[in-house]
């Protein structure tokens, strides 16, 4: 008698996590995914924080003890987690329109292009480590020179989670700006990482759009790996 309760509580414990990420996946729900263009994911598709923090109790206690299934699923309900999650977005102007304009010209013989171009882009990851309960943060850097025929682009950074077997988790498109894409811009995507992820590297697939035509990307990789600590923490830590 004393087995099978040790079997059932981990398992009711287990169709409690199923519950609530079933919530987070409904059509509409809180896990909805998506492509957004707002400064932060709309509303349906944020993640409750209180369920969130409901999962990782749940999962992590169930790390803590229980047969390889059972710790197996729980696991799984981890990753699950991740697809609720919201990954909010924000960014600064650094150079104005014209400023940009300016040093276009320099480099190309004092002439503009006659649509929008983009003449830089790049991303990466701070801080390089985070744990769990603490937030990976991109940090790009975005340059469109404004075109004379196309004053005003429409500028978006995505930003695509993938599982380490290769499976999407979710994939999130924010517009830079709101006003106008041609300038200098400073951005970046957070993503909060839920207690009980499994080690192995995930990864993260950035992209950049001009008029919703893609035009630059990277691809780089999240590393999660356990270390041995009192508290049985996780690390994430940052791999190319």
């Amino acid at each position: 008698m004393k087995n099978l309760k040790q079997i059932a509580k981990p398992m009711v414990a287990l169709l409690v996590v199923s519950s609530m990420l079933a919530g987070c996946a409904a059509p509409g729900g809180p896990g909805a995914t998506g492509t957004t263009t707002a400064g932060t994911e709309a509303a349906s598709g944020e993640c409750n924080t209180a369920m969130l923090a409901g999962i990782g109790a749940v999962v992590g206690g169930l790390l803590g003890g229980g047969n390889n299934t059972v710790r197996g699923a729980a696991l799984g309900a981890s990753l699950g987690a991740l697809a609720c999650v919201a990954l909010n977005y924000q960014s600064q102007q650094v150079k104005t329109a014209q400023q940009v304009q300016a040093d276009y010209k320099v480099a190309n013989k004092g002439k503009l292009p006659e649509q929008s171009t983009l003449v830089k882009y790049e991303t990466g990851f701070t801080p390089s480590s985070v744990r769990p309960g603490q937030k990976a943060q991109t940090n790009s850097y975005i340059e469109v020179a404004a075109g004379t025929r196309d004053p005003n682009p429409l500028v978006e950074e995505e930003l695509s989670l993938y599982k380490p077997n290769g499976d999407l988790i979710k994939t999130v498109r924010k517009v830079v700006s709101s006003n106008n894409g041609s300038g200098a811009y400073k951005g970046g995507f957070s993503i909060p990482m839920p207690e009980g992820v499994p080690q192995g590297i995930y990864p993260v697939r950035t992209a950049l759009y001009l008029n919703s035509k893609r035009v630059g990307g990277q691809d780089v990789k999240l590393q999660i790996v356990q270390r041995q600590a009192p508290a049985g923490e996780l690390q994430l830590a940052l791999a190319y």
